[in-house]
């Protein structure tokens, strides 16, 4: 159980922040070690070679006042007060033969006599490997007034001393900040991770439920997480408003499917419960066949819905005459609109044409007059009208009924919205998406203006084609 819940935890992504974190702590803390390393490193070479310089003019200056004799009693007293243990001093003669050698204190072993084969160079450095090691003695030269030479040299134990006491001290803070770091990395990261958590909650609802209505808390703070917070509200409320729309949709196809087919079935009942003479029963298959191909309309028209907003509508595409066009859909609505005692009229050049589909556009033409005559009272009027405009061909559909309520004509267009007075109609209430939908695919656009009580336009515009 702890196994798993360990690598449960190292799956985390607090914990791999934290981690990297601390990673980046130590990587950083290494950089600034090395380079502070270096910088001591450097800066005591360079005081040691002063040290060097300093301790050549005090025994040159010394030689110069005295005598060899009293050289070498400075160089016995000073090594007795331990001023000398870390520094060589030699003093040749001309032949660089040594005369007096006082070695450093320390047990490192170095091979004087090669001193005695180099040719000093004035204000040249000389290096001198110890055996077997890698510790180098720097040496300075002078040259005496009597062409003695002498030399003093210093190797690097004491640098390394402090080196080393710099390097384990580093490491004992570095052990000390490495815990600090964690610690600091843990609060970092939950802190950072803190709006994450409210997505979280927020979600969790949302799956327990299926409710889209939980909201991510947004803070005011400014960052990422704030635009982050307010879009996954903005996306919440894009969902719920989806999900209502197909709750509506839904219950509206159920609607629009349960009217024919409580029809049909009643038709259908009564042709069995009783004794009809064939004619009685052809009349009742005319009427269930009638109500079946209401059925079988709405389908289609909810497939060519979405082939439209898919993108998968195949279009066969010719050339249609707008005149043609609309002498079809008024000779179709002629009865009924003769019928219901409306007048339908149309105004349309012959010369007009389109690239489309054109049973399409007889499908779109078509809804459009059979809604407008469908919510126009006897003895009002709608007219066809086309007329060809720039690069396009301009067609309207108007009539004088009742009109769309303001509130409602941005919403006409969506699959999942019936108005409450097309409830008191029979139809299929997706008529205006299909129309909408053919629309775009055949590159145009559609407008609506509308004054409730007075009437509605429909205006549709299409690539037109040039005549020559």
């Amino acid at each position: 159980m702890s196994s798993k819940r360990s690598r449960k935890i190292y799956k985390t992504f607090r914990f791999r922040l934290t981690i990297s974190f601390s990673l980046a702590f130590i990587i950083l803390s290494l950089l600034l070690f090395a380079f502070g390393y270096f910088l001591l490193s450097s800066s005591l070479q360079a005081n040691d070679r002063t040290s060097i310089n300093l301790k050549l003019k005090e025994y040159t200056d010394e030689y110069r006042s005295g005598s060899i004799d009293g050289l070498k009693r400075k160089v016995k007293v000073d090594s007795g007060s331990g001023s000398l243990r870390y520094f060589m001093v030699r003093l040749a003669d001309s032949q660089n033969k040594t005369i007096v050698l006082q070695q450093p204190a320390e047990g490192v072993n170095y091979d004087f006599q090669q001193l005695e084969r180099i040719t000093p160079k004035i204000q040249s450095w000389i290096q001198l490997k110890a055996n077997g090691e890698d510790d180098v003695l720097d040496i300075a030269s002078a040259q005496l007034p009597d062409s003695n030479l002498i030399q003093i040299g210093k190797g690097p134990e004491e640098r390394e001393e402090l080196l080393n006491h710099f390097q384990n001290n580093f490491l004992e803070e570095l052990f000390v900040a490495l815990l600090l770091s964690i610690a600091a990395g843990a609060v970092l990261s939950r802190q950072a991770l803190r709006p994450l958590e409210r997505f979280t909650k927020a979600l969790g609802p949302i799956i327990d439920t299926g409710q889209v209505k939980a909201r991510v808390p947004v803070l005011r703070s400014g960052d990422e997480f704030e635009e982050l917070g307010v879009r996954f509200n903005q996306a919440f409320e894009k969902i719920d408003t989806l999900i209502e729309g197909i709750r509506a949709s839904t219950d509206n196809v159920a609607h629009d499917l349960r009217t024919p087919m409580t029809r049909l079935r009643a038709v259908a009942e009564n042709a069995l419960q009783r004794d009809a003479s064939p004619e009685e029963y052809r009349e009742a298959l005319s009427d269930c066949l009638e109500e079946s191909e209401q059925v079988l309309r709405m389908l289609n028209m909810l497939m060519d819905i979405s082939e439209v907003e898919t993108g998968s509508l195949q279009l066969r595409i010719a050339t249609v005459n707008i005149n043609d066009l609309a002498t079809k859909i008024t000779d179709l609505y002629r009865g009924v609109a003769e019928d219901r005692n409306i007048s339908l009229t149309f105004i349309c050049p012959p010369e007009l044409i389109v690239q489309g589909d054109q049973e399409r556009l007889l499908q779109m033409l078509a809804n459009l007059v059979d809604n407008a005559i469908k919510y126009t009272a006897a003895g009002g009027r709608v007219e066809i009208n086309a007329s060809a405009g720039d690069n396009s061909v301009l067609l309207t559909v108007c009539d004088s009924g009742t009109g769309i309520p303001p509130e409602d004509v941005h919403k006409i267009w969506d699959r999942s919205f019936r108005g409450d007075q097309s409830r008191a109609q029979r139809g299929l209430g997706l008529g205006l998406s299909l129309v909408k939908a053919v629309v775009m695919a055949h590159g145009g656009t559609i407008d609506v203006e509308s004054i409730q009580g007075q009437g509605t336009q429909f205006s549709i515009h299409l690539p037109a084609i040039p005549v020559d």
